[in-house]
């Protein structure tokens, strides 16, 4: 069983650079994961002042959990599945990320309604542990 630290995002996800909003997996289990995602002058996120827009929150804890979801599904063998953002619930913004910022997605599947995925997530500056955002949200996988 291949590391979760040594997956190569890149060729295993959807996205692509500049759009790949996790750089790697920190820690992982079936229903848990960290990930880990450094803002670069690059990010197509990013306002013309260099802070990395709310909306991308949510966007890299989806995609926290699609690299999670895939890392598992490899591992058994399975053909990985697409799936989509269907709604964001209380998602809460506390402060804001900017270039070189380094983003920690802690990662919660709390249930599953048949192909409707429900997980929470909290956005943390791994520098100095503040709290970028938190909330709910639910992806649907395509059967």
């Amino acid at each position: 069983m291949k590391n979760c630290k040594d997956f190569d995002l890149s060729k295993n996800m959807i996205h692509r650079s500049p759009m790949l909003m996790v750089d790697k997996i920190l820690e992982e289990s079936e229903l848990n994961g960290k990930t880990f995602f450094k803002v670069t002058d690059d990010c197509i996120f990013l306002t013309f002042d260099g802070v990395l827009q709310r909306a991308a929150m949510i966007e890299i804890a989806a995609q926290s959990f699609a690299a999670i979801d895939i890392f598992h599904k490899r591992q058994k063998n399975l053909e990985p599945k697409k799936g989509f953002v269907v709604s964001v619930r209380d998602f809460k913004f506390f402060c804001d990320a900017k270039i070189d910022d380094e983003i920690v997605c802690e990662l919660k599947k709390v249930d599953e309604l048949g192909l409707i995925h429900i997980a929470v997530a909290r956005l943390i500056d791994n520098k100095n542990g503040r709290l970028f955002a938190d909330g709910e949200f639910r992806i649907y996988e395509l059967p």
